[in-house]
């Protein structure tokens, strides 16, 4: 009689990381963000992976907000938003500057104004946690909202450089625009995900006969600092564009 062997199924093989590059991050948090989520609890790993989350992100808004700029300068003067308009006329490459910094150094004071309200209600939830690692936790939600926004990023550029080949009208073009300023909140919805599990996990660290109570706690903590989050990033990014723009 003939036999067929049963092959066990093994889970997938993890990376060992110890000093992981910004590359190697970024590769893990596409494709296993269970790994990254430990390695931002390891306290040795903390000092090192913040810069690196912080890499991945300005360089992902650059790329983001060059691609913009390129498509704002190929559009007509009298498609773009009022508070476009006029600084776009003024001086094209002073309006890309500002966008960049508006993006890349707004996305970072937003979480630099939120960082100490995830710190203090994590305290106040019971939670055994460190500053050093609430940063660690913000950077790797604002690392995850970087990726996302670059695989969102070659959809947009796609359809908006096909209406610009073909000349649609400004009514067509202006919707487009908006979506594309609104682009990084969209993305940062998966950050904002990332975040909450991330704080989640620190449940763990409760005491066993209050855990349950106090998970629920801090669940809501977690939820209202991430809509507070969501909340100050358009008006931090709007304020830097308006300082930017007036240098």
């Amino acid at each position: 009689m003939l036999t067929i062997p049963v092959v066990e199924a093994v889970d997938e093989p993890t990376m060992e990381v110890d000093d992981p590059s910004a590359l190697g991050l970024a590769e893990l948090l596409l494709k296993n963000h269970r790994q990254v989520d430990a390695m931002v609890r390891d306290e040795d790993l903390q000092a090192l992976l913040i810069p690196r989350f912080l890499g991945i992100a300005v360089t992902s808004f650059t790329v983001f907000s060059l691609a913009l700029a390129m498509l704002l300068s190929l559009m007509p003067a009298e498609s773009l938003p009022g508070f476009l308009r006029e600084a776009w006329i003024r001086s094209p490459g002073q309006a890309g500057v500002s966008l960049w910094l508006a993006y890349t150094f707004g996305l970072i004071a937003a979480t630099g104004i939120c960082l100490p309200s995830f710190y203090f209600y994590g305290l106040l939830s019971g939670v055994r946690i460190t500053l050093l690692q609430v940063t660690a936790h913000i950077m790797q939600g604002m690392a995850a909202t970087s990726l996302m926004l670059l695989g969102l990023l070659p959809i947009y550029v796609a359809y908006v450089l096909g209406m610009i080949v073909f000349h649609a009208n400004g009514t067509s073009i202006r919707p487009m625009i908006y979506i594309g300023l609104a682009l990084p909140f969209v993305a940062g919805l998966y950050g904002v995900r990332t975040i909450y599990r991330g704080f989640m996990q620190l449940a763990d660290t409760l005491p066993p006969e209050r855990r349950c109570r106090r998970s629920c706690f801090l669940r809501r903590l977690t939820v209202a600092c991430s809509v507070c989050y969501t909340a100050v990033t358009p008006v931090t990014i709007y304020k830097v564009w308006e300082i930017a723009t007036q240098m």
